[in-house]
């Protein structure tokens, strides 16, 4: 019973120095490096290189009273590979945390609290060099879940930044940008589309061949300001573009803006019913869908 106690209590210590070598080192290492800003110029790598080095030999050198508790920190060379681990572990689990907390969707109180929770990162991956199934469970599962949280919360508050400075170009109110769901058999031609003083177009591509080879026809949407009638009134213009080819133009107005959907250039006819769904159907887009429709894919 006593060794057993004695494990816990070196097993807490062990946790312990690692925890408090994060909350002293890693606040002093940011404000040298990042002060400014998460970029890092030039003139302050040398001294970025020195806090990582500080806080690998703060693990390294820390945990040795304590290191027979894990087996990798039993030599000098296992203790120096242990903090190098830890150190890059916790320090993406501790990157996530600050992508949440610089977007806004967390917060953690002043100075002192977030130097105390700078080493709960370390903490969590040093957890899972403990002999036990259940620890390193536990310890996986927060450190995966600090790492998911961090980087969604991240990603979505870019996405609301990217969007705010598309709306500044724009007469169209956040709430105007509508998508209806692509026409069977086509999807978002990723990139294409344009946000402009006075309008959201998405073009839309077939990935279903027409039948018997024949090209389908081009769709756009659009969303423009414009009175006219509302309801489900649609409205239906076809227009001969010679060649054989057809180019139907569907609008209808909802709510202070036109809605118009465009499907011309190929001699296969248009679904109208699908386009009629369009119009019907269209309603505020998300973050993701405008970026979506706007951004070309990354090569």
């Amino acid at each position: 019973m006593k060794v057993t106690g004695k494990r816990w209590t070196h097993l807490a210590l062990y946790l312990g120095l690692v925890w408090a070598a994060g909350a002293l080192v890693v606040p002093r290492a940011y404000r040298i490096g990042f002060g400014h800003g998460l970029g890092i110029d030039v003139d302050r790598l040398p001294a970025v290189a020195i806090g990582a080095a500080a806080m690998v030999s703060v693990l390294a050198v820390g945990v040795a009273p304590v290191g027979h508790v894990v087996a990798p920190c039993r030599t000098a060379g296992g203790r120096l590979g242990w903090a190098v681990t830890v150190f890059l572990g916790g320090t993406v689990g501790l990157a996530a945390g600050v992508g949440a907390w610089r977007s806004g969707a967390l917060h953690v109180g002043g100075p002192a609290q977030r130097a105390a929770l700078c080493g709960v990162p370390y903490a969590l991956v040093a957890a899972l060099f403990i002999a036990g199934v259940t620890v390193r469970l536990i310890s996986g599962v927060a450190v995966l879940g600090v790492v998911a949280y961090g980087t969604a919360v991240t990603h979505k508050s870019q996405q609301e930044k990217e969007m705010r400075g598309l709306m500044s170009g724009t007469s169209l109110a956040r709430q105007e940008l509508l998508l209806p769901d692509p026409p069977a058999g086509y999807r978002v031609d990723e990139g294409n589309g344009d946000l402009t003083a006075d309008g959201f177009r998405v073009h839309y591509i077939p990935y279903v061949p027409g039948s018997a080879g024949v090209a389908r026809p081009d769709v756009a949407f659009a969303v423009t300001h414009g009175g006219g009638p509302h309801g489900d009134g649609i409205t239906e213009v076809i227009r001969e573009l010679g060649g054989g080819a057809v180019e139907f133009v569907l609008t209808a107005h909802r709510d202070g803006v036109r809605l118009t959907v465009t499907a011309q250039g190929a001699t296969d006819p248009a679904d109208r019913d699908e386009l009629r769904r369009m119009l019907r159907t269209a309603r505020p887009a998300s973050d993701a869908q405008v970026l979506h429709a706007l951004r070309r894919p990354a090569a």
